[in-house]
């Protein structure tokens, strides 16, 4: 416990601190965390579940999007009007955060929830169906695209049938095995109830994913906070540090989550670094708080 303690107080310190580049290297460690778990995956040739198949790009996509996150928050320069700006743009942020909140829904949706694995696998099979059906929609004008298609409508009918074998399918109703086969949504639950199920939202973090969602969709709210943000108040350092502590709450977590999946990774895990496994730890304590 002793050895950890120089850890604690750095978090502590850093959490405490209103300054924006020491919370930033501690997003950043767990980032970096983040992919080492994940290229563990293939360092030490782990099995994985059907259900599994899109862990790695989905992970890998998420730390890229951590680390823009990142860029976003520590200033932004350009020139307008020959005059050089150094500012945060605090609102892709949220945007961005919105969109880390709706992939950490996913993944614990696919891979993580505690149901057994053939709900896992019905749910992955429904989550691609609902993915090909609105790709299919496009419409195809050159002809090595005509070939495409054809393709995905191929897949398409092959997921159906593999749908149509599932017990969970057979045992439905009518009315319910036509949602199964054109899913209106990739997940059969929401995000608020996935949320809930993984712990996260005890920190309000669904209550941020609907705040946010104006700023992605551009909504008057978005315009209401511009000007209390930077016309008001002149400041986007209260909210910049919401942005970091989601982020790092959500990254942490997921740290846990496959190095408790996989006993590869668990392995990798021990390997890290102390202070990397304390940033982890406390973090993703933190969503039960």
């Amino acid at each position: 416990m002793k050895e950890r303690i120089p850890y604690l107080l750095e978090i502590y310190q850093a959490f405490k601190s209103d300054d924006i580049k020491s919370r930033l290297k501690h997003f950043d460690i767990l980032t970096n965390s983040l992919f080492t778990l994940t290229q563990s995956l293939f360092d030490n040739k782990v099995q994985i579940e059907h259900h599994h198949a899109e862990i790695e790009n989905k992970y890998f996509r998420y730390g890229m999007a951590n680390h823009s996150i990142k860029k976003l928050l520590g200033g932004n320069r350009f020139f307008i009007i020959n005059k050089e700006i150094d500012i945060t743009d605090l609102f892709s942020a949220f945007a961005l955060t919105r969109m880390q909140i709706e992939s950490f829904a996913i993944m614990h949706y696919l891979f993580f929830d505690k149901v057994d694995t053939i709900e896992k696998n019905f749910r992955y099979e429904i989550y691609k169906l609902h993915g090909l059906q609105k790709q299919n929609k496009f419409p195809v004008e050159f002809e090595k695209n005509k070939e495409k298609k054809k393709k995905i409508e191929s897949d398409i009918q092959i997921l159906v049938e593999k749908i149509k074998g599932y017990e969970r399918f057979q045992n439905s109703n009518d009315k319910q095995q036509k949602v199964y086969l054109n899913p209106k949504h990739a997940k059969l639950e929401t995000t608020k109830d996935i949320l809930v199920k993984s712990g996260i939202d005890s920190n309000r973090i669904n209550d941020m994913w609907n705040l946010y969602s104006n700023h992605a969709h551009g909504e008057h709210i978005s315009d209401r906070q511009y000007n209390y943000i930077y016309k008001n108040k002149k400041s986007t350092l209260e909210e910049s540090m919401t942005v970091i502590s989601l982020n790092t709450i959500l990254t942490s977590t997921l740290c846990k989550l496959i190095s408790e999946e996989f006993e590869g990774v668990k392995k990798k895990y021990k390997e890290l670094h102390l202070g990397d496994k304390v940033q982890i730890e406390v973090w993703s304590n933190l969503k039960k708080k």
